[in-house]
């Protein structure tokens, strides 16, 4: 039997990003349980209503030539009572947090100062002002305004490995920016990200009786909502996004090169 050949592995040399990378909480499992119940509880009320008074979507169907009797009279007057109050300070989905975020983004930006001729800012003044007006025509659009968000609860626990929650740490750390001469308090009550586990959605989702929740977000001193908004500022930092201030400064960060290793089978 001839003796099988010694394979031979050589690394492989990559070219990473010399930037620091966006640094987010990350929770304990006694944490995870302990704002997982509070916030079932927070939103269970939206979930009952939505489960009594609104009747699911069947969907579209063909419109028959066929009339079908009238309905009494007494069952169409009837009007749903309106939902908890805790409706008005919820944003449910990736798309809705996303674009509250990046309207907060924007509104905390920092004033930079741009290199640029006097003919360069007069061609962009109109398209600036253009590009300010789509953006309050979406802002109207939304139905609502750009109120602070007290927390960002993703059902990811490693936003970064996710393709649809990979934005939303270095959002969540925009949206939030203060000047350097804040105060404490402002720093203390800046959106805190909570990345819970991939199981969660599940109960998420039964509690508010909808099928999926990929993100959920809720607005700064929203009704019911104080202890676990002290539970989070207590137990969770602030998301670190160091990279945005490197950029900035426009320095050489030299090159990072990262040595991997490939798997033998």
């Amino acid at each position: 039997m001839a003796p099988t050949s010694k394979q031979t592995t050589k690394p492989v040399f990559k070219t990473a990003s010399p930037f620091t990378e966006t640094k987010w909480p990350e929770l304990s499992h006694d944490d995870e349980l302990v704002i997982l119940e509070l916030l079932s509880n927070l939103i269970t009320p939206l979930g009952d209503h939505r489960r009594t008074h609104i009747q699911p979507s069947k969907g579209k169907k063909r419109k028959r030539a066929t009339t079908k009797p009238h309905q009494d009279d007494s069952t169409t007057a009837e009007t749903p009572p309106p939902p908890p109050a805790i409706a008005n300070y919820l944003l449910v989905g990736l798309n809705s947090v996303t674009r509250h975020l990046e309207g907060l983004a924007v509104k905390h930006a920092p004033a930079t100062s741009l290199v640029a001729s006097a003919d360069r800012e007069s061609a962009t003044c109109s398209k600036d002002d253009h590009q300010d007006a789509e953006m309050k025509d979406s802002a109207k659009a939304s139905g609502g305004d750009l109120r602070p968000l007290s927390m960002v609860i993703l059902t990811h626990p490693k936003p970064s490995l996710s393709p649809a929650h990979a934005h939303l740490p270095t959002l969540v750390h925009l949206s939030a920016l203060v000047p350097p001469s804040a105060t404490q308090d402002a720093s203390r009550t800046a959106t805190r990200l909570v990345p819970l586990p991939t199981s969660a959605e599940g109960r998420l989702a039964s509690s508010l009786h909808i099928p999926r929740v990929g993100a959920l977000a809720i607005y700064a001193d929203a009704p019911g909502a104080k202890a676990l908004e002290d539970y989070v500022r207590e137990h969770i930092g602030t998301t670190e996004c160091k990279w945005i201030e490197e950029a900035l400064s426009a320095e050489w960060q030299g090159m990072n090169v990262s040595k991997e290793m490939p798997r033998v089978s």
